[in-house]
This record gives structure tokens, sequence and C-alpha cells, in this order.
């Protein structure tokens, strides 16, 4: 069972850098519009699905797509990790001292900004999560107030970007490994 959670989070942490690598080359151009936005029809086993052209007609609509799309898979990789650590025993605490419990205390923040509101999430902290939680990862220290930041939009930056958020992964990541050594 743990062998399928850790690969649930690692399929989460592949969509999430396809979906970078997505906006990257529609940024740079390298998505053409009138090869994308084409009328497109899927054939599936029990009817087809029909998806006319014009959603993607310009560069600056399929960037706008791919850029929801690495919200949303960030999302996504959230909640994976969060139920990795759940399915691993390690549950939240904001007054841990241990790092490896404030990161997932963390984790399990971010993961609420998206339960919710998957496109455009917001922080969301009661009760005994109104504090400071600080959390140490290769590039330094995230120090955050979630009291303040209750309601507010969530800001990938807040956390050290994506970046961070990938040492963050690397190292829940090396502990849960250390499970089945």
């Amino acid at each position: 069972m743990l062998t399928e959670i850790l690969n649930e989070l690692n399929i989460a942490f592949a969509q999430l850098e396809f979906a970078v690598r997505l906006l990257s080359y529609c940024e740079l151009g390298h998505v053409n519009p009138s090869d994308f936005d084409t009328d497109h029809l899927t054939q599936l086993p029990n009817g087809n699905l029909h998806f006319p052209s014009g959603n993607y007609a310009d560069n600056d609509a399929i960037c706008r797509a791919a850029s929801i799309n690495v919200i949303m898979t960030f999302g996504t990789s959230a909640l994976a990790l969060d139920q990795t650590f759940e399915n691993f025993g390690i549950l939240p605490d904001p007054n841990a001292s241990d790092n490896i419990i404030r990161l997932r205390t963390l984790v399990y923040m971010v993961r609420c900004a998206f339960a919710h509101r998957i496109a455009d999430p917001r922080w969301e902290a009661r009760g005994k999560y109104q504090r400071n939680l600080s959390v140490d990862i290769p590039s330094g220290t995230i120090s955050l107030d979630l009291a303040s930041l209750n309601g507010a939009a969530f800001d990938i930056e807040s956390i050290g970007g994506y970046i961070g958020w990938y040492e963050m992964h690397q190292l829940a990541k090396d502990r849960f490994h250390q499970h089945f050594t």
C-alpha cells in the first residue's frame, strides 16, 4: 500500500513538471495556436467528445490555460503530498519542534488552501493553526504568520516558490524512504 501511495505522489509531481514545461513552451511561443486550436473529436467506447475550435485561438489564451493548469497540478501535488504524510502516520502539529512535523503542517496548510478553491486557492488557518510557522528547507527558512494569511490569496512565493516546493517534496521523500530502510 505505501508503495502505491509513493507512486501516486511521483505521478502528481510528474504532472506538475509537465504543466510547468507546457507553460514554458507556451510562453516561448512553441505552441502554435493554429495547430492547437482546431476542431477536435475524441472517440471513446461509450461515445464521442467534441471540442470545437475557438477557445485557444491565440497564444495568450493558451498561456492563460497553461498557467491555470500549473496552479491546478500544484494543488494536486499538495493533496498527494498531504495524503502521503497521512498514510505514513505523520500528522500535522503546528506546535511541533521537529522540522519534518512543521513541514508536514505546512503541507497540510497548503492543501487546505487548495481544497475548496483549486484554481484560486486561499489560505485557511483556523483554530490551533492561527500561529507563526517556520520550516527549514535547503534554500533557507520559510516563516509564515498563518493568522494574518487566513483568507488571503495563496502565493507560491510565500513558501519559497516552486524551488521551495520541490525542496519540501525531496525532504518528505527522504523521510518516507527512511521508513523502508
